[in-house]
């Protein structure tokens, strides 16, 4: 039996990694390859997930694991950057170089690249591509930001975010979620995603939960905050859920209080009627569950997602204070929902599929025919 061990943001109760894992997880369960993978904690589990679990910064441990590995993974998410902290490049650059050394073939399985704002930031990853043995990107931007970086466009697959491709629960599960929340399953809902950012000021927190009032009252919609990240996420969340409650005529409204596993936040979002997103996995739970969306854009992956799957979006936090273009946006999404979701239905497909080319660049480095497995 083949192993792997996997590298990335896990282990930190952030829903869209934990998201990719378990979809990875699911991907390479048919070719019957025994998972490791590097987490926060030791006794990290995930639902649906089978995989041995690593602390990522217990080197012995490691090195250990890397003797008698096949595959080094790296990947998915948006592991090369250096917007959040100085500490992701080296980090994720010297797990590569250390397989590498140890004679283990590595693989960017279904990442996406940047930003990258600092000389030394493009530096470091350009020295750390040319030196891994496959390469599969997410979107063409981060394959335009490489190629400008000096790599060849041949070495570079060009995939898709692994969570398109994940497998959810029964709706039943779903509908049991809402009621345990406080919320009508036979009622319309609005999901609402939403994270801390540097341009969150009062004034676009205000209008941006005046128009989402005044929206979901006139719809006659039940408004559901989830947090992706919950020790980031879940203040931000309830000062919404407040600011929208002191409005007359408030609707239901609930913050998502319960911990819940990636493949039922999954099923959850497939019961929305709509989804605001400002989490990219959030939008991306919505194509995948063909729900329409409108996007709201923090990062350039959220833009280039949304411009992907024909998603609406606001191109800033800080133009959410320009309430009549959020509003105009809500109203187009929830007024075409059904011929918004056809076309999902018709696209998607297409977007799913890539999701596989990440998968046979795994296999084929690991010397797995894929064709023998369809």
């Amino acid at each position: 039996m083949k192993r792997v061990l996997i590298s990335g943001y896990y282990g930190f109760h952030n829903t869209g990694d934990e998201a990719i894992l378990t979809a990875i997880c699911q991907l390479l369960e048919p070719f019957e390859i025994e998972v490791q993978v590097l987490t926060a904690s030791a006794d990290h589990q995930l639902m649906g997930c089978q995989f041995r679990a690593i602390q990522r910064t217990d080197l012995p441990a490691i090195i250990q694991a890397l003797k008698t590995t096949d595959l080094f993974i790296s990947g998915g998410g948006g592991l090369f950057q250096d917007v959040t902290g100085l500490g992701s490049i080296p980090y994720y650059g010297g797990l590569l170089w250390l397989a590498k050394r140890m004679g283990v073939p590595t693989c960017i399985f279904a990442q996406g690249l940047g930003p990258l704002r600092r000389p030394w930031s493009r530096l470091a990853v350009k020295q750390i591509f040319k030196g891994v043995s496959g390469i599969a990107l997410r979107d063409r931007d981060s394959i335009e930001l490489l190629q400008e970086m000096g790599i060849p466009a041949e070495r570079i697959h060009q995939t898709a975010d692994p969570v398109l491709a994940m497998r959810g629960m029964p709706r039943g599960r779903a509908d049991e979620i809402l009621l345990t929340e406080g919320l009508d399953p036979s009622r319309p809902i609005l999901g609402v995603s939403i994270r801390p950012w540097k341009s969150w000021y009062e004034k676009q927190l205000k209008s941006f939960t005046a128009v989402l009032s005044q929206f979901a009252r006139q719809k006659g919609a039940q408004v559901l905050f989830i947090p992706f990240q919950g020790d980031q996420d879940t203040w931000l969340c309830h000062e919404a859920a407040y600011s929208m409650n002191c409005r007359p005529s408030a609707p239901v409204i609930r913050v998502l209080s319960g911990n819940y596993s990636p493949l039922e936040i999954h099923s959850l979002i497939g019961r929305l009627d709509m989804m605001v997103g400002m989490r990219l996995h959030a939008l991306i739970m919505a194509a995948a569950n063909r729900v329409p969306a409108v996007g709201i854009v923090y990062d350039p992956k959220v833009r280039s997602f949304a411009e992907m799957v024909g998603f609406p979006f606001i191109g800033s936090v800080s133009a959410l204070s320009y309430s009549d273009v959020f509003y105009d946006y809500l109203k187009q999404v929830w007024e075409h929902r059904d011929i918004l979701a056809d076309k999902l239905n018709q696209e998607m497909p297409l977007h799913e599929d890539r999701v596989y080319e990440a998968v046979r660049v795994a296999l084929q480095l690991l010397g797995i025919a894929y064709e023998n497995h369809q």
